[in-house]
C-alpha cells in the first residue's frame, strides 16, 4: 500500500514556484500546515523548503523535549501501524486495511499536526470531519481505526484517557455487496459457464467492467494479439424516443486500456458466432456490438441480473448482481495490494476519493475468493498496461 504524500516543491498557475510548510505553534502544542510562494526557480523553492524544514525539525525537537513527548499525534499514528499493529498481525487483512484508512484517509486531510499528549475531542472531530467529507464512508472507518490507536495511546501511557462519549460516530455503510467463499465462488463459475450471459459475467468479474461499459463494447475493442480491452463508449436505456443512448466517455475514463485474461477471447469468439446466427434473420442496427439478445438488439442490465439471480440460485448460493462481481475483483486487487491509484485507473474512475468509497463495501470482508481468481488472472497481474504509469 502506497502512502498518499503531497509533493512539498511545486509550480503554480502564473509560473512561480512554492512549496509546503510546517510551523511549530508552542503555545498549544500544534504544527500548522501551510504554503510558502512566489519563488522565481524550483530551485530556489526547493532551498527555502530545506530550510524551512530544518527549523521546523529543530523547534519540534525542543518542544517535544520540553513537554517530554516523544510524537505528534500524526507520528504516533505512523508509529501503531509499523511497531505496534504490523507484528501483531501476522500479515492479515486487517493490518492492510487500518494501513490504507491511516494513509490514504487521515494522514491526507489532517488540517494540522499536534504533539500526542495535547489532543482534545474536539481535534479528532475536526479530523473526522474531513475525512467524512472526503468520502461518504471516511468518518465510520477513520473513527474505528482511532479508537485503537488512541486507546493504544493511553494504555503506553502516551496520553490520559479519552472520552469517547465526545468523539462524533459516523453510521457504518448501509449497502452491503456479496462475497463468497471459496467454494462458493468454485460453484458460482460452474454454474455461470452454462449462462447466456456468461461472458458478460466473466467481463465483470475478471476486468472489473460496468454494465453500461460491458453493453458498449464492440468486437473492434478486443485486440487477441496483444491481449488488451480498450473502453470507448457506455450503453444506457432511456426514455428517449430511441430508448437508449450510446455515449463516448470523456476525461480520464476515455479509452481505458486493460490487459485482460486469453480465456475471455475464447467466449468472445464462441459469441460471435451465436450472434451471427441471430442477425442471420434479421437486420439490426447493433452488429459490431457483442452483447446482443435474441431480438438483435443490445441486452438489458436487467437481463444481466436475471442471469445471475439464476446462476445463484441453482447451487443455493446468495444471490449477486453485476456490481457485486465489480466489488469481488476490487477486493482481489486490494489483496493482492495494488495501489489504490492503479485500482482507480483499472476500474475508470475519475477521483480516488471514488475508488476509496467504492472498496469501502469490503474492508470488513476476509480475503475469500483470492485463491481462485488469483489462477486465473495470473499471467494479467504480471503484465504492465501500456500507457500506465502508476504503481502495480
Amino acid at each position: 500500500m502506497q502512502k498518499q504524500t503531497k509533493t512539498p516543491v511545486f509550480q503554480n498557475s502564473d509560473g512561480t514556484w512554492g512549496h509546503l510548510t510546517k510551523t511549530v505553534n508552542p503555545l498549544i502544542c500544534t504544527i500548522e500546515y501551510g504554503s510558502s510562494t512566489g519563488f522565481s526557480s524550483k530551485e530556489e523553492a526547493e532551498k527555502s523548503y530545506q530550510k524551512s524544514m530544518d527549523s521546523y525539525q529543530d523547534l519540534l525537537s525542543m518542544l517535544k523535549k520540553t513537554r517530554n513527548v516523544p510524537f505528534t499525534f500524526s507520528e504516533y499514528l505512523d508509529y501503531w501501524i509499523k511497531e505496534i499493529q504490523a507484528p501483531a498481525s501476522n500479515g492479515s487483512s486487517t493490518l492492510a486495511r487500518d494501513q490504507w484508512v491511516a494513509d490514504l484517509i487521515i494522514q491526507p486531510h489532517l488540517h494540522k499536526d499536534m504533539l500526542l499528549s495535547c489532543i482534545t475531542p474536539n481535534y479528532i472531530n475536526q479530523i473526522l470531519e474531513s475525512c467524512q467529507e472526503y468520502c461518504s464512508n471516511g468518518g465510520y472507518y477513520a473513527y474505528k481505526l482511532l479508537h485503537k490507536v488512541l486507546k493504544s495511546a493511553h494504555e503506553n501511557a502516551y496520553i490520559p484517557s479519552v472520552d469517547f462519549q465526545e468523539i462524533k460516530r459516523y453510521p457504518e455503510p448501509t449497502r452491503k455487496a456479496v462475497f463468497y467463499s471459496t467454494d462458493q465462488f468454485r460453484k458460482f463459475l460452474a454454474e455461470a459457464s452454462k449462462s447466456s450471459c456468461y461472458l458478460e459475467i466473466q467481463l465483470a468479474l475478471f476486468c472489473g467492467l460496468t454494465s453500461a461499459e460491458i453493453l458498449g463494447l464492440k468486437y473492434t475493442d478486443f485486440n487477441k494479439t496483444t491481449q488488451l480491452l480498450t473502453i470507448e463508449r457506455i450503453y444506457t436505456a432511456n426514455h428517449t424516443e430511441k430508448g437508449y443512448q450510446i455515449k463516448k466517455l470523456s476525461g480520464s475514463r476515455q479509452n481505458r486500456i486493460l490487459k485482460i485474461p486469453s480465456f475471455i477471447f475464447h467466449e468472445l469468439s464462441k459469441r460471435k458466432k451465436e450472434n451471427k446466427l441471430i442477425l442471420a434473420n434479421q437486420p439490426s442496427d447493433f452488429k459490431q456490438f457483442i452483447c446482443l439478445g435474441s431480438t438483435a438488439r443490445i441486452k438489458s442490465i436487467e437481463t444481466f441480473n436475471s442471469a445471475l439471480k439464476r446462476v445463484s440460485i441453482a447451487p443455493s448460493l446468495p444471490v449477486v448482481r453485476m456490481g457485486d462481481l465489480r466489488y469481488m475483483f476490487a477486493q482481489f486487487l486490494v489483496n493482492q495490494d495494488f495501489s489504490m491509484e492503479a485500482i482507480s485507473a483499472i476500474l475508470g474512475h475519475t477521483k480516488l476519493s471514488t475508488t476509496l468509497n467504492f472498496c469501502s463495501m469490503f474492508l470488513n470482508e476476509e480475503p475469500k475468493i483470492g485463491t481462485v481468481i488469483g489462477d486465473s488472472l495470473d499471467p494479467f497481474l504480471r503484465t504492465r498496461i501500456p500507457g500506465y504509469k502508476g504503481a502495480y
